[in-house]
């Protein structure tokens, strides 16, 4: 019996496949057949990066030549960042579609992702679309083993020429082959396309990232002093604790007098300058550990977030000295009531953590490792212990000197949605910022160019987003900074100011492209963010040449009285 069983799955596995209503088997319609690809957010630099895989006369996708597990086989074709791809399949002619298959592959260690999820769509004119389905990724882009994965829609009928499909390329996306499978004609009983209405704008504002921008009327910049910035406009970044090195990393009030106003050449105070501080912890901690760790081995611990606490609400540094600065200033500019805005910041329990610790005393050690104790225990813990951080943060600023401070929001550090490290990673962030809000707070957030969730950010639900454009820290021209910002102006973001640590004649120029782009581009107005390493801009403010052009002009930016300078 058990051999007549085994030999019955094998028939039904060896037979063809055969369209319904008919005796006719199916093919593979799209063998050979012309397609277009489309980067949902195209940009030249990233596309030029996946070059290497060049689609060798747009046949690699329906050659019937598939890939191995070598990432470096050619019959890959190679998808990086941009949003997403769009890929539409020209049949030749209306043929019945039975099923619609595309293959991915995963190299975790590479960067090479399977995507989260693909959308189905089909036409007989290539305008207008049905939408068929979706399906989600079986294997996951966090799975560490290397493999391959099909995505397959079955159970159609339906009569169509244009095949599409649709998904999210995070970092690296590597596929090789759509496979269209149905008849080459049209069926008695097949299905005619239903053309349904667009949805609700809201709806496709949830796809955006796939979408492109195109399919979505542009939103404009976050304006500066917005709402959903608590009246935030123009936001430095400063970093401190830093054991490696502790001058750099421990802030007293005479550092602070720089930024919350804009000082002479001789130290004193003539203006207001950054209307809101976001204080960043370096990462590093004094166990070795790193509150941003990727790495396992250096996955920080309960001890490592108690002394991260300790450090921002240290007596007379950090917290407590931008306030008595704040104080200082308001009493040499006459003006005593003014109130600086304060974001303090999250970081992201490692979801590689095993033993973090104990929350309590007495209490059990959470474990932040999905392959451990299971992805919903996983997400629960981590939602535990950010719990825990944003009431100590809260709890710690009530409590210190901070009457000309006001605390505003919260920053998520992880500077993409890191679909790669856990398989929930989306859902955590959207459950912290419900911790947020619960909180009183706005939930801010400064994606790097191309980031993971940076196209659809509203779906994690952050309040106010800056986007960086890394044009100082990547070899890109001043074409960068026009794409970020019509990206940022596109979705609503503000944008990030970047100045690098080194100060070059390199530097220096890039520096002045954003400003510059400002005025071009029209985020002077916007909600602006402004990174330094350290302390590079009050140190700027009393160096003879780096004062005008690092800190003079930063003034007259924030004043919204920039001007580009002639060019000679």
């Amino acid at each position: 019996m058990q051999k007549f069983v085994l030999l019955f799955v094998l028939v039904l596995f060896l037979m063809p496949r055969f369209a319904k209503a008919s005796d006719k088997p199916l093919k593979n319609l799209a063998l050979n057949k012309p397609y277009e690809i489309t980067a949902a957010w195209p940009d030249d630099f990233f596309h030029q990066t996946e070059s290497d895989y060049k689609d060798s006369e747009s046949r690699e996708l329906t050659d019937g030549e598939f890939g191995s597990l070598r990432y470096q086989d050619s019959a890959w074709q190679s998808f990086l960042r941009q949003g997403g791809r769009t890929i539409v399949v020209d049949l030749g002619e209306v043929k019945t579609v039975n099923e619609i298959t595309g293959h991915f592959l995963q190299f975790w260690e590479a960067g090479i992702y399977v995507p989260r999820f693909l959308d189905y769509y089909l036409s007989l004119d290539n305008e207008r679309f049905a939408y068929m389905g979706q399906v989600e990724t079986n294997v996951g882009p966090w799975n560490r083993k290397n493999q391959k994965e099909q995505f397959t829609l079955k159970d159609l009928n339906h009569q169509a020429r244009y095949v599409k499909i649709q998904f999210p390329t995070d970092v690296f996306v590597f596929m090789d082959e759509i496979e269209v499978f149905g008849v080459d004609e049209i069926l008695p009983g097949s299905l005619e396309l239903q053309i349904t209405e667009e949805k609700a704008l809201e709806k496709l504002w949830e796809k955006s990232a796939i979408l492109g921008p195109e399919a979505l009327s542009a939103r404009g910049y976050l304006p500066k002093g917005s709402a959903e910035a608590a009246g935030a406009e123009h936001i430095v970044l400063l970093y401190y604790a830093y054991p490696p090195a502790v001058d750099k990393g421990s802030w007293a009030s005479f550092d602070f007098i720089p930024y919350v106003s804009y000082i002479s050449e001789d130290s004193m105070p003539k203006d207001w300058l950054f209307d809101t501080i976001l204080m960043l912890p370096q990462g590093a901690t004094p166990s070795g550990n790193k509150l941003y760790a990727t790495d396992p081995s250096h996955a920080a611990t309960i001890d490592d977030w108690l002394w991260y606490v300790e450090e921002t609400f240290l007596p007379e540094r950090q917290v407590s000295a931008l306030n008595k600065a704040v104080k200082t200033c308001g009493n040499l500019l006459q003006d005593q009531d003014h109130k600086v805005k304060v974001v303090l910041s999250l970081v992201s329990p490692s979801p590689f953590q095993n033993d973090f610790g104990p929350l309590e005393k007495g209490g059990e050690s959470l474990n932040f490792n999905y392959q451990k104790v299971g992805d919903q225990k996983a997400l629960e813990n981590r939602l535990t212990a950010v719990k825990w951080l944003i009431d100590q943060l809260i709890c710690g600023f009530e409590k210190a000197d901070t009457d000309n401070l006001e605390l505003i929001g919260l920053y998520w550090t992880p500077e993409s949605i890191v679909y790669h490290q856990s398989p929930s990673d989306d859902e955590f962030v959207r459950k912290v910022s419900e911790l947020v809000h619960e909180k009183g707070l706005k939930f801010f957030w400064i994606p790097f160019y191309g980031a993971a969730g940076s196209y659809d950010w509203r779906n994690f639900g952050f309040d106010a987003v800056m986007l960086q454009p890394n044009y100082v820290f990547s070899d890109t021209e001043e074409e960068r900074v026009k794409a970020a910002a019509t990206t940022a102006n596109h979705l609503g973001m503000g944008i990030e100011m970047e100045k690098h640590w080194n100060d070059t004649s390199v530097e220096r120029n890039k520096w002045r492209d954003y400003l510059n782009g400002g005025v071009k581009y029209g985020y002077m107005n916007a909600l602006v963010g402004y990174y330094q390493s350290f302390n590079d801009l009050s140190r700027a403010a009393m160096t003879y040449n780096s004062r005008s052009l690092y800190y003079d002009s930063v003034y007259q930016f924030i004043k919204g009285k920039y001007k580009i300078p002639d060019q000679d």
